[in-house]
């Protein structure tokens, strides 16, 4: 229950497309566990003080993990969607706004009342979550003109949500209208002997007749173009002949663009006649993503906890050109990214211990579990005491190398040594976050830089201008963070130099204003050298002549001396001041706690290749139990699960070892086109009776070791004489293990081997049903004992 209450706010979240609910431990452990809590309570108090206090120094270092996640996933979402609810604002506001007059703005003269239908193209989750809580709890226009919030008196609209899957009829389309209104006000229990049926229209309309206010009720359909075309036909004809009288609104919630418009072409004239349309278009594509990404990822006044890396960048990109680019994509891949970040064990390091308190110093040095971070941090830590290269204008190191080696140098990790080793952490934290703050300033200033020297980007960055892409495209942004993006500032920079004085002026003022607007003051206190540098040379500039004297209008103005000598001394300031910051983070110390880096974007989890998994499960089933054995064991011990990853993997398993399905497939994959039945059978059977031979000998020899070591006989001394006798006593015993299987072959009765005959008809019968169910076997009527393989390209 406790668990269910967790992500139960997450599941009721209606912008989450992915919530991530970990394993829970074996009813068995469970249940152990309890027993052995309920057997310790006859201890003394002081030694159940000593078990509590030992109990809590055993901490889940998976679920400190998925806490530091969770709090950096928050973050960052809650930033795309500010980001988002900021640019679908208008959106909004013109949703509720055709709602809230859908009853007032009719025309004069129609022969009947039409129904107002509002048809949203390009509609995401995070756009229809504004626009109900809007209806719901935000001011709404009303006719009158005044607003009303909602607070004191009932809201403006009603909302009901439709979805294909519950509206495969109309009288299930009616009842999810007319019970999605009538079942939200709370009242008496309506008795379905003395009232209407809750299918029928009357119903919904003396209950809205008895509400106080009146409000609109709004019905949404998500995915409009997934909804049988005949149903809606009708439910749109019944809800016709019912307005005014009853105030619907339909709110199309469709993927399809606006023109060719899906309800013109798959909806009769005869239906559209009785609807009044409003098209709305919502803003979407490369240039909302493009924005997105700039103030998330590139805004020097919001600092995440984790920075993502060109590889993923470019992966992002690259799916929004090609594939969708929806807000909703976007948030996925953003969240896929960020878990793939926290599957590494040093990422639970990723926020600052002094805020959020996951992880203490106390605990650090205290719990068992964490002692594999310990000491990969310590390793870590120790190789950043190495020199730096020479050429640097700064060390990156985030503290001193004595306390490092002190750290590092600790065999026991006690509370003060854990202290020290957070604080190092929190240092190299502080000077990450500095640089890469830095580096996002000076993008932005290259950005304006770019923008007032160049002008605007066009369509086509990158092929229109001789200096390449544009810094302000979404190709550029990996190519900044890999430090590739230096032909360009130049560029940028050499053009500055070229700069007549109005731009120029234009320039200076919109520096200032970037530098002078930042919110942190932490931030302009570290620019207030650019600050001043930039108020100076813009005091310095001359004042613009009234009457420019200019030969051509098409011509820029002349370059005056002094003007010629700001815009030089402005471009080799910006070239210097950009290349410092412009810096790789990949260089800082422990950067791959904050910084993912080049590690490639889990492309599996988006574009998923059921068909050959299935088939390579059937080929290699105890790798996938493998796998699965090794995720349950990271959920519930990871410092077992550190130690165990320098085991060996298991052998190739033989096919008598494998589980009948996948016996039954290897056999079906050697078969030509049509199988015959029996022969498969035949081949499946010789297989299984390998299987009870070789498990029958696998038993004896576990009796025989067993009544050995009952008998207390002892192991023979090493050595070459020993070896041998071993050699041959080993080779007597497979020997006389092979004679009496031969024996009781020969002892069953017909009883028993009809019972396995029995056995091996029911096992081949279970696995061709559940190869038949998976849909690797087509049946045939011309020849009723063989079947169709249904694949071919199998492989090895």
């Amino acid at each position: 229950m406790e668990a269910d209450d967790t992500y139960q706010k997450e599941l009721d979240d209606a912008s989450k497309t992915c919530v991530y609910i970990p394993p829970r431990k074996p009813r068995k452990q469970r249940l152990y566990g309890a027993q052995r809590n309920a057997s310790s309570k006859h201890v003394g108090g002081r030694a159940r003080e000593e078990r509590s206090n030992g109990d809590r120094s055993r901490i889940d270092e998976y679920e400190l993990r998925m806490r530091a996640y969770r709090a950096a996933w928050d973050r960052c979402l809650s930033r795309v969607q500010s980001i988002l609810r900021r640019l679908q604002a208008p959106i909004v506001q013109e949703v509720t706004a055709k709602v809230a007059r859908a009853y007032v703005d009719v025309l004069p003269g129609l022969p009947y009342p039409e129904l107002p239908v509002i048809a949203l193209h390009g509609a995401n989750s995070s756009l229809v979550g504004d626009i109900a809580s809007q209806l719901e709890h935000g001011e709404t226009a009303v006719p009158n003109g005044t607003r009303n919030s909602g607070r004191s008196s009932p809201p403006a609209s009603l909302q009901v949500h439709l979805d294909p899957a519950e509206c495969g009829s109309v009288l299930n389309m009616m009842k999810g209208v007319i019970t999605g209104f009538v079942d939200r006000a709370p009242g008496p229990k309506r008795k379905p002997t003395t009232s209407l049926a809750n299918f029928d229209v009357n119903l919904l309309r003396v209950w809205h007749a008895a509400q106080e206010g009146r409000p609109g009720l709004v019905v949404f359909l998500h995915d409009f173009e997934k909804f049988d075309v005949h149903v809606v036909q009708d439910v749109f004809y019944i809800c016709s002949m019912h307005v005014p009288q009853l105030p619907l609104v339909f709110v199309l919630l469709m993927a399809s663009p606006p023109a060719p418009s899906f309800l013109h072409s798959a909806y009769p004239r005869s239906t559209l006649a009785l609807l009044r349309v409003h098209p709305v278009v919502a803003s979407s594509g490369v240039a909302m993503i493009k924005e997105v990404l700039n103030k998330t990822l590139f805004d020097p006044d919001f600092d995440p906890y984790i920075a993502l890396g060109p590889t993923i960048l470019e992966f992002i990109t690259d799916f929004v050109m090609r594939h969708s680019a929806s807000p909703d994509v976007l948030v996925s891949l953003l969240q896929l990214a960020y878990m793939k970040h926290f599957t590494h064990p040093l990422s639970l390091l990723a926020l600052d211990h002094h805020v959020t308190r996951i992880l203490t110093s106390e605990t650090l040095a205290t719990s068992p579990e964490l002692r594999p971070l310990v000491e990969a941090l310590q390793v870590r830590l120790l190789t950043a005491t190495a020199p730096e290269t020479q050429g640097r204008s700064r060390p990156t190191t985030p503290t001193s190398p004595r306390r490092l080696n002190f750290v590092s140098r600790g065999a026991k990790t006690t509370t003060g040594s854990a202290r020290d080793l957070l604080e190092c952490v929190s240092d190299a934290r502080l000077e990450f976050h500095r640089q890469a703050r830095r580096m996002r300033i000076a993008y932005r200033i290259a950005v304006i830089a770019e923008r007032v020297a160049l002008g605007e980007s066009h369509p086509n960055p990158g092929k229109g201008n001789e200096g390449g892409g544009r810094l302000d495209s979404l190709e550029a942004l990996s190519a900044v963070l890999r430090g590739r993006a230096g032909s360009q500032i130049r560029y940028v920079c050499m053009a500055v130099k070229k700069l007549p004085q109005p731009k120029l002026r234009t320039l200076f003022q919109q520096l200032h204003a970037f530098l002078w607007e930042l919110d942190s003051a932490e931030v302009k206190r570290d620019e207030e050298e650019a600050r001043v540098f930039i108020v100076a040379k813009l005091n310095q500039l001359p004042p613009e002549s009234e009457d420019p004297e200019t030969g051509d209008d098409q011509l820029p103005p002349a370059q005056t001396p002094a003007v010629k000598q700001l815009a030089t001394a402005l471009g080799d300031w910006l070239q210097t001041y950009i290349e410092e910051r412009l810096v790789r983070l990949d260089e800082q110390t422990l950067w791959d706690v904050w910084y993912t880096g080049n590690t490639p974007f889990p492309s599996e989890l988006i574009n998923p290749a059921p068909r050959p998994t299935v088939v390579a499960a059937l080929l290699h089933p105890y790798d996938f139990a493998h796998a699965h054995a090794g995720l349950v064991r990271a959920t519930e011990d990871a410092s077992a699960s550190v130690m165990r990853m320098g085991e060996d993997p298991p052998h190739e398993p033989e096919l008598w070892e494998l589980p009948d399905t996948s016996i039954a497939f290897r056999r079906y994959v050697e078969a030509g086109r049509m199988v015959n039945v029996y022969d498969w059978f035949e081949s499946f059977a010789v297989v299984l009776e390998t299987q009870r031979k070789k498990l029958r000998k696998k038993a004896r020899r576990a009796e025989q070791q067993a009544s050995s070591r009952a008998n207390g006989t002892r192991t023979p001394r090493k050595g070459r004489a020993s070896s041998r006798s071993n050699s041959r006593a080993k080779m007597d015993q497979d020997q006389d293990m092979d004679d009496d299987e031969e024996d009781e072959e020969e002892e069953m009765d017909e009883e028993e081997e009809e019972r396995w005959k029995v056995e091996v008809q029911a096992r081949f019968i279970r696995a061709l049903h559940e190869l038949d169910y998976m849909g690797f076997v087509k049946h045939t009527g011309r020849k009723p004992d063989h079947v169709i393989r249904t694949i071919y390209d199998v492989p090895d």
